[in-house]
């Protein structure tokens, strides 16, 4: 059974039952005490009646003895002080009636005043009787009072009752109706939007149309659905990575192996003079240093993990001193120029492998065309130093900051391939930050340069 039927189901089973138990409460048991109270009133009017026709036998028996006329006008004349007589009796004979015949009653009783409920055709009529013996003669006296009206007034607050019963069940059910579907709605939007997921629409999204626990379900599955894009996007984006991994070292390896083969056959051949066959191993040692290199980061790289960090307490006034030692002479051929400015501190890291990351990105931006090179060093908060490497170079555009740090991506194919560039060494670069468990943060704007800046944990003492 759906949800919705489940809701409409409950809802209609309280409605109902609840309709039902108020129509009891308040129908059945205020006429039944509507109705005790008619009898009680019926009963004291018999009882009042009662007393005054003994009053008036009394009397009339002080002057003389009284015989059946006699009695019979003390009965008609009580009679119209009081209530009307359906039958009187003396000593079990009736001597003045006017009763129905076909309305029954029981065998009343001495001194005991009965009533009872009597029903002849259309009309209901409460009938009181009791016996009771003046100067031992017993008397049988029975009354009746028509509550026709009062019974038609019940019914008709009976029938009332179930026009207002299946009015409120008709609304009511309306009202469920609506209900169940407007709270079932966003579950059954959910379940169209989860079919549109499976069939590979991972960018379904759907709109809030409430601010109940519904409505955090709805963020919830938005949420969920927008990971799952982006997931796809990245498990789309790891497969383009390899694919562009296998072809750009399919390409890095096939121009130097091709050299390599090439002059081999020409020495093979012995088609080369002296001069010639030394130029074409030269060429050969050349490449083959250029494959061993591009193996050796590629090693590097993988093989990270596995090596470890040999970590040590590093001033780093000293280290960037050793770094600008080794880089000026490349810095001076490209006729560029380094500033540094590093707050002195100490850091804790493998001091070859972060000489490394710093001497790759130095590397980038003289091959991106750099003049002025700006280097600084701070701490940005107490937990972390930044190291900053600013240029002037050509600059990365924005679409290409996402994947410079991947294996073999560059941005320029042709400007790497005359740099002698195999797009590797940002990528070992990120790799040590990361086992650092630092990060490498790249802001790049085309035509003003970049700004690399390394993220280090402090050591806590």
């Amino acid at each position: 059974m759906k949800i919705f039927a489940k809701l409409y189901t409950g809802i209609m089973v309280v409605l109902v039952a609840s309709l039902l138990i108020a129509g009891y409460f308040m129908v059945d048991l205020f006429q039944k005490e509507s109705m005790k109270r008619e009898y009680d009133i019926c009963l004291e009017r018999y009882r009042m009646f009662r007393s005054i026709l003994k009053g008036n036998i009394e009397v009339a028996s002080n002057d003389h003895m009284l015989d059946e006329e006699d009695l019979i006008n003390v009965v008609k004349g009580t009679v119209l002080k009081g209530r009307p007589v359906l039958d009187f009796e003396v000593d079990g004979r009736s001597i003045y009636k006017t009763m129905d015949s076909k309305i029954k009653y029981m065998n009343p009783r001495i001194n005991s005043s009965v009533s009872e409920r009597r029903t002849v055709g259309d009309n209901t009529y409460i009938v009181c009787h009791s016996k009771f013996v003046m100067n031992n003669v017993v008397y049988t006296l029975v009354i009746a009072d028509d509550i026709t009206s009062f019974v038609n007034q019940i019914n008709e607050q009976r029938k009332w009752y179930i026009v207002i019963f299946l009015g409120v069940l008709t609304g009511g059910t309306i009202f469920a109706v609506l209900f169940s579907n407007n709270l079932t709605k966003p579950i059954r939007v959910m379940s169209e939007a989860s079919k549109e997921i499976a069939k590979g629409n991972y960018g379904v999204t759907i709109k809030n149309i409430s601010s109940d626990e519904l409505g955090d379900l709805t963020k919830t599955f938005n949420y969920m659905s927008e990971m799952i894009r982006e997931k796809v996007d990245d498990l789309e984006l790891a497969v383009k990575q390899k694919e562009d991994f296998i072809a750009a070292f399919a390409h890095e390896t096939k121009s130097p192996m091709t050299s390599v083969i090439g002059y081999a056959d020409y020495i093979y051949q012995n088609r080369l003079d002296d001069s010639e066959r030394k130029e074409a191993a030269s060429a050969i040692m050349n490449e083959g240093m250029r494959i061993q290199a591009l193996s050796e980061k590629l090693m590097d790289i993988v093989s990270l993990k596995q090596s470890g960090l040999k970590k040590e307490e590093i001033q780093t006034n000293e280290m960037m001193d050793d770094v600008i030692l080794s880089i000026t002479p490349k810095v001076e051929s490209r006729e560029a120029s380094i500033e540094y400015n590093v707050e002195d501190d100490y850091i804790f890291v493998d001091y070859d492998l972060f000489k490394t990351v710093i001497i790759n990105v130095i590397d980038n931006a003289l091959k991106a065309g750099a003049k002025k090179l700006k280097i600084t060093g701070s701490r940005p908060d107490s937990y972390t130093y930044a190291l900053a490497i600013a240029d002037n170079g050509i600059g990365i555009p924005e679409s290409e900051l996402r994947r410079v740090k991947e294996a073999f991506y560059v941005v320029d194919k042709s400007r790497s391939r005359k740099e002698h560039g195999a797009g590797l060494g940002l990528a070992l670069s990120n790799r040590i930050m990361n086992f650092h468990g630092g990060n490498m943060d790249i802001k790049s704007k085309v035509g003003e340069g970049t700004k690399v800046t390394l993220n280090l944990p402090l050591r806590k003492f």
